[in-house]
């Protein structure tokens, strides 16, 4: 990574591949019925062609199966594919052996169906496990996006870039609470970090979802209006995580 600041943007998770995961869905719905596949992503991908801004997407590998169009969407648009387990396991949780398979599982779904290999990696609920740097190491992955120790690019123990993200920079964070955060504040939260690292150089990464600020009109202007900040600052370099992940001493 050059030096100055770097500002990245993220989405993760696709369609209903958490709600199954979760048990919350026994399978598939029906096309057209899971509002952000349908809406959500055309949203989102609207808003960053909109501001010619290529993006990071960190997609369940059953995806790969169920909705290989979106998948290959994605790509198609310019975007970068990362991937983020099989069905949104609780990632921290599982063994080396179950990891691993589902990480193979999921590398070749999302293969298969963009035609290219995810470059990235981010673990569902945020955290590793021991074995994660090793597997992904093993398939090839370019660098892991999960969380880290403050926002700083660097490398893992066995070598492997990561470019972490923190939880004040999640959608989720703000609006999943009990008394959801208004678009405004979370606008002005974001844009003050942003000016923050713009001002001392370093990492800004936002990790949005479809299902969160893809459906909501005031969240995806608020989005919208960190990216143009982003863009008028000639302080800032939009990147996606993976051209961060490449400069990596």
């Amino acid at each position: 990574m050059t030096g100055g600041a770097v500002a990245c943007l993220s989405f993760d998770n696709l369609g209903e591949a958490a709600e199954i995961g979760a048990g919350r869905l026994a399978a598939a719905l029906a096309p057209g019925l899971d509002r952000s596949l349908a809406e959500g992503l055309p949203n989102l991908l609207a808003l960053l062609a909109r501001r010619g801004v290529r993006a990071s997407f960190f997609v369940e590998g059953w995806n790969g199966v169920q909705h290989a169009a979106a998948v290959a969407e994605i790509v198609a648009r310019g975007h970068e594919l990362g991937c983020h387990g099989w069905l949104h396991e609780r990632w921290c949780d599982l063994d080396a052996e179950r990891e691993g398979e589902l990480l193979r599982r999921a590398t070749e779904a999302l293969t298969r169906a963009a035609g290219v290999r995810p470059v990235g990696f981010r673990a569902p609920g945020g955290a590793r496990t021991a074995a994660t740097e090793r597997l992904l190491l093993e398939l090839g992955y370019a660098y892991d996006a999960s969380l880290g120790e403050g926002m700083t690019a660097t490398r893992l123990p066995g070598g492997l870039a990561q470019v972490p993200f923190t939880w004040a920079g999640v959608d989720g964070a703000w609006y999943l609470r009990p008394a959801p955060a208004e678009p405004e504040a979370v606008r002005a939260a974001w844009l003050a970090a942003l000016d923050r690292v713009a001002g001392r150089g370093g990492l800004f990464v936002l990790v949005c979802h479809a299902f969160i600020t893809g459906l909501e009109p005031a969240r995806l202007a608020a989005l919208e209006a960190v990216v143009e900040a982003a863009q008028r600052d000639p302080r800032i370099e939009l990147r996606m995580l993976g051209e961060v992940a490449a400069e990596v001493p």
